[in-house]
This record gives C-alpha cells, structure tokens and sequence, in this order.
C-alpha cells in the first residue's frame, strides 16, 4: 500500500486506493493514475518543477484522519492499532517508538546522501530510488533486507529489471566467492565455490606444503608435473572467480526476490508479521562476517609473517 491512499488524483480527481496503479513523478513527488499520466503525458505539477514545490498528501483526504496514527518517517496515516507504517514499515509510535523498521530510517537503506544535502531532500530521494518494485517485490522491503550497501545492488537490480543483459563485475565475487557468496547468504552457491576452489587448488596446497617442509617432496601426492597442473589450475580459478563476480548480482538479485516473496506468502498475509520476518533475516550473514574476519586476520598475518 502507498501512502497515498485516500488522496485524490489531480489529473481526474479520483482517490487512490489499493489496486491503484499508481505512477510517482521523479521530480516532485506527485503520484497520478497511470492511465492519467500517459494521458496527460507529463507530470500535472510540470510547471512547479525546478522550485521548492514537493507533493504533500492531504490529510483532510483521508478517511478517520483524528482516528489514525502519523507514520513520523513518511508522513502516511494508518488506523489507531496499526503496529507497523504500511507504506514504509516502520513500527509506529504507538507500539513502539524507539524501534526501527522497514524503510524507517536512511541509515537502514545504507543510501549515503550527498555533500550538503537537507534532510527532507535526502528522504526525498530515497523515496524516489525505493519507489517501485521489482519482479513484484517493493525496492523498500529489498533494500532494508540487503543492508549493507543496499544502493548498490538496488541500482543494478533496477538496471537489470530494465536490460535482462545488464552485468557488473562484483570484484569481492570474483577474487573470493565463497566469502562473498556466504557473506550474502547463498549457501548452496557457497558450497559450490569452495569445493570448486578446494578441488582446483589442491595442486598448489601440495607444492606449498612441499616447500614449507609439512610435506615430504616423496609423498605420492607430489607427481612430476606438479607445477605445470598448479600453473594451469591456478589460471582455472581466475577465470571461474571472473565467472562467479559477473553472475554474483544476478544471482543474488533472483535469491533476495525468493527469500522475500516466500516470507510474504508465509505471513499469510499479515504485514507485521512479514515486517518481523524482514528483520529477522535482514542484512549480510553474521556467520559469513565471522567467517571473513577470521579470513582477514589470518592473511593479514601470513602476509607480515607473523
């Protein structure tokens, strides 16, 4: 639901409701009909662009507005008991007023706003970036469940919603992706790539165990040849990880839509409950951020000597 229901179109003077299908000017913020926005062919409030001006929804055209409840984040009004802001989700004062949720704050987007830029301006263009939806998943509910660096992947999930064949080269995909793949929860990809690069860089394990001397230049694990298979494989790996850090988004892009989709249909429904969810398993794993700690700290610490 958008926080303009219950307003009124400017176009034909009809009010929004939940089937509306409803078009955001990117400029100032005013929603139309689609129908009547490419009827008119440009925004209805053209002539205010390039001053001051920023739609506001009235709340004299909401239905019970003395009996509904303020969202203080993006300013659309739910009824009295309502836990959590259906617009932008955030939990509302009335449940709780110091608790953070779904699209209730830039911080949790990870939306960086530019040099010198107001407050009210930066939300507005957050809500011009979140505003819409991917293969039937909104960019707010998407972009707080990713977390850290949200405008990232929401810049090219869009791109990618617009050209199929849009890539970006994800370079901690490509140099380690198993890491990456367990630090953004796509387990079963995770698996993959470390048996993969287990497998391909066992040449090189041998030979640096030889040198290091746990490893006798005897062992019928060391075969003539050893270096020439180390060479080859260790090419191998590059061109895989190159392979992983172009697909790394697009995959991560159809999992989040999965993982969003199926909390949807498991809340039955209830939009707390779905809110809950998004929390619940929002962000990158906790076990892949241990997991890339621990990796740092031990190269760091080969690479000194220590």
């Amino acid at each position: 639901m958008l926080k303009v229901k219950g307003q009124v179109c400017d176009v034909c003077g009809e009010p929004f409701d939940n089937d509306s299908d409803i078009v955001v000017c990117p400029d100032c913020g005013t929603p139309h009909h689609r129908q009547c926005w490419h009827q008119l062919g440009h925004c209805v409030n053209r002539d205010k662009h390039g001053t001051d001006f920023e739609w506001k929804p009235a709340t004299d055209n909401i239905p019970n507005a003395d009996n509904s409840i303020t969202c203080p984040d993006c300013g659309a009004m739910m009824p009295q008991g309502t836990m959590y802001c259906e617009n932008c989700g955030r939990q509302l004062p009335a449940a709780a007023p110091d608790t953070k949720m779904p699209g209730s704050t830039m911080d949790t987007h990870r939306f960086p706003p530019a040099t010198g830029m107001s407050f009210e301006e930066y939300k507005a263009q957050v809500d011009r970036e979140l505003a819409g939806e991917i293969d039937g998943v909104p960019l707010r509910d998407m972009a707080v469940f990713i977390g850290t660096n949200a405008k990232y992947y929401i810049y090219h999930f869009k791109k990618m919603q617009q050209n199929p064949k849009h890539r970006v080269m994800n370079w901690s995909a490509c140099f380690f992706p198993p890491l990456w793949l367990l630090f953004r929860k796509l387990w079963k990809h995770a698996i993959l790539a470390a048996a993969i690069n287990a497998v391909l860089n066992l040449p090189t394990f041998i030979m640096l165990a030889v040198e290091t001397g746990t490893l006798s230049a005897s062992s019928p694990l060391v075969f003539p040849g050893i270096e020439n298979v180390a060479r080859i494989t260790s090419l191998i790996v590059l061109l895989i990880g190159a392979l992983w850090g172009v697909m790394a988004v697009p995959l991560y892009k159809k999992d989040t839509v999965r993982r969003l989709k199926k909390m949807k249909e498991e809340s039955l429904g209830d939009t707390n409950t779905y809110y809950r969810s998004i929390l619940e398993n929002a962000g990158p794993s906790k076990i892949g951020m241990f997991v890339v700690i621990v990796f740092a700290a031990l190269y760091m610490m080969a690479l000194f000597g220590v």
